[in-house]
């Protein structure tokens, strides 16, 4: 049986204790948010792009299952919503920064 050394209290994480992850350092050189904005853009362009492939290929006879095609157009189709929604509320923030008085 080994002995290990004793802890002083405040010295253990309470996420690792409790099986949790440990907190990730501070990202010091990220991506910026254009970067990440420009990403998830070019994601629902991908989409896009897929969902037309598949209705190509299923008016084609290329793809053989209905669903496929289907769950390409909603997953497209809940893309575009997301980033919609993501633009309505970055357009409102501004609108209200913007009404701020200094």
């Amino acid at each position: 049986m080994a002995i290990t050394s004793v802890r002083m209290p405040g010295t253990i994480d309470p996420r690792l204790a409790y099986g949790g992850a440990a907190a990730a350092p501070p990202a010091t050189g990220g991506a910026s948010f254009a970067d990440a904005l420009k990403s998830a853009v070019q994601s629902v362009d991908r989409a896009q792009t897929h969902r037309n492939d598949m209705v190509e290929g299923a008016v084609t006879g290329q793809v053989g299952e209905v669903h496929d095609v289907m769950v390409a157009a909603e997953e497209a189709q809940l893309a575009f919503e997301l980033m919609l929604e993501v633009r309505n509320r970055l357009l409102e923030s501004y609108q209200q920064v913007m009404q701020m008085q200094m």
